[in-house]
């Protein structure tokens, strides 16, 4: 199926590219009538513009979004579904300049779902559908230099994100404060549960970590530095109580070096360690530690972006991410390459084609080396690898109808190519994005 979800890809786009290409006046046609959706809003946005800012200010908004993800593991194991679902979400104004709410509804559901090709994280486990009151919050804001928000929510911070490359994104229960002060960004708090991608329960962060049975949160804190233009310095740590801490730095610089070029250089660095009862067993030793490093350099001409990284990492354990994607610049569709003792380089090329093909459209491939990684277990050697992904967005800036508007498009494929392994490993997704204002 995934050669037939491909070919109609390919037409699909091709034929948007034709549909939604800019029209004269002479031979625009008469404005269509709004949607069904906005004519059905529109009555109360008027009545709510004399309202208070709590009530006035109120956003409400619903993201659709449909996905075909198909899978070939190099095990000769297949996963396969067609999922259509999103999220709707509220958010209020301001009441008395100080406090405000939120709450979010996700969902995901099948439309092509093989029994026996599970494990897509597009649906629950069995192949099932969902639906799941992801956030639910209340913040206190003092202007930009505190808010403190609890219940649940996204967090957005370094290991601990929403890793929204499925249906719907991780949230979380807990308690956070964030702000920032002059060029000081800063966030914090503790996290007691966590909603992964594709559930619609929430459980312990230990539990998620691989810690079954435990019941034991996350503590986090983190500060973004930007003293000067275009540097940026990250430093954070996050404490999972009897699992393992995370401490995670990186700098980031931009350097224009004429109309034309810009360079960019960056390097990071991760220590994770075992604490507390240490509950995982990943590795050999109970008390397990590891580290490991990266940097990366992009050169860039105009709409042009040529990148090469490398990364190493320590023979402790493999690097542990549980709770979001993992930062790594050596991370791919399909492997982090931060195995314990991996050694890994990227190569990577982006080009935007909006001045020379049509308006939003873009891609981008990367290609990674892993080698000298080891089973932090056993410690035997594990197998080399190598990945090749390929990338296309397309963000049609017009679109006929108008109520089209914010409706794009992303085709991803990958390659992986195991040491030993019975097959040669394959993905391809395509996911269909629109995300439209209600309120």
């Amino acid at each position: 199926m995934w050669r037939v979800a491909s070919t109609l890809v390919l037409a699909l786009l091709v034929g948007v590219v034709t549909w939604c290409g800019p029209v004269s006046a002479d031979d625009a046609p008469p404005p269509p009538p709004a949607p069904p959706l906005e004519r059905l809003f529109a009555p109360l946005k008027e009545q709510m513009a004399t309202l208070p800012p709590f009530l006035r200010d109120t956003d409400l908004r619903a993201h659709f979004r449909s996905f075909y993800f198909n899978r070939e593991k190099p095990d000769d194991s297949n996963n396969e579904a067609w999922t259509f679902g999103g999220w709707i979400s509220y958010q209020s104004g301001l009441l008395f300049d100080t406090f405000s709410m939120g709450a979010t509804l996700y969902g995901s559901a099948p439309l092509y779902a093989p029994e026996d090709k599970d494990g897509t994280l597009l649906l629950k486990p069995g192949q099932e559908g969902y639906y799941v009151p992801g956030e639910a919050w209340g913040a206190l804001r003092y202007e930009d230099y505190a808010v403190l928000k609890g219940y649940r929510q996204l967090v957005e911070q370094t290991y601990i994100n929403p890793q929204d490359n499925r249906m719907t994104p991780n949230t979380f229960e807990g308690v956070t404060l964030g702000g920032k002060v002059g060029f000081v960004q800063y966030f914090g708090g503790f996290l007691w549960d966590i909603k992964p991608r594709n559930s619609d329960e929430f459980i312990s962060m230990s539990a998620q970590a691989g810690a079954k049975g435990s019941d034991d949160g996350v503590g986090l804190a983190g500060v973004r530095l930007t003293p000067v233009k275009d540097l940026r310095i990250d430093v954070s740590n996050q404490y999972g109580v009897n699992t393992f801490n995370t401490i995670y730095g990186e700098v980031d610089y931009l350097r224009p070096l004429n109309e034309n070029w810009k360079l960019r250089l960056g390097a990071q660095i991760t220590d994770q360690r075992a604490v507390g009862d240490a509950l995982l067993t990943s590795a050999e030793e109970r008390y397990w530690s590891t580290q490991q490093g990266g940097a990366r350099v992009q050169a860039i001409y105009r709409e042009l972006t040529l990148t090469g990284a490398f990364s190493i990492t320590g023979s402790g354990n493999t690097i542990q991410s549980p709770w979001g994607t993992f930062p790594g610049y050596v991370s791919l569709m399909d492997q982090d390459f931060n195995r314990a003792s991996e050694k890994a380089v990227l190569f990577g090329l982006a080009y935007d084609f909006s001045k020379v093909v049509t308006p939003g459209l873009s891609a981008f491939t990367n290609l990674a080396w892993g080698w000298d990684a080891i089973n932090p277990k056993s410690r035997a050697d594990a197998p080399n690898q190598a990945e090749y992904d390929l990338t296309v967005d397309y963000r049609p800036p017009w679109l006929r109808p108008s109520f089209l508007k914010g409706l794009w498009f992303r085709v991803r494929s990958a390659l992986l190519d195991q040491e030993d392994a019975k097959t040669l490993g394959y993905q391809f997704r395509l996911t269909i994005n629109w995300e439209r204002d209600l309120l």
